[in-house]
């Protein structure tokens, strides 16, 4: 069968240094920083920054935004940092 009716495979991806299987063929901003702080939702007084490396050609390296994706591909690397204002 052809891989397009099932989906995507997945793939392995790092965040912050962890592997993780990933099996959209997109990842969110939203979902890149829930992978980091799972079960913390922002909130005001927090920012949130997502860089990503070794991405598709032209796409290589970069940043994500709320309410952005990027199309994943295997060895691809987040980093998210999250900044709270005092």
């Amino acid at each position: 069968m052809s891989q397009d009716i099932h989906g995507p495979a997945p793939v392995t991806i790092t965040v912050n240094a962890r592997p993780h299987t990933w099996e959209a063929k997109e990842i969110t901003f939203e979902q890149v920083v829930d992978l980091v702080y799972p079960g913390q939702p922002p909130n005001d007084q927090d920012t949130y920054t997502v860089r990503y490396s070794r991405g598709h050609d032209g796409h290589g390296t970069g940043s994500l935004t709320a309410g952005h994706s990027v199309r994943v591909k295997k060895g691809m690397v987040f980093d998210a940092y999250r900044t709270s204002r005092s």
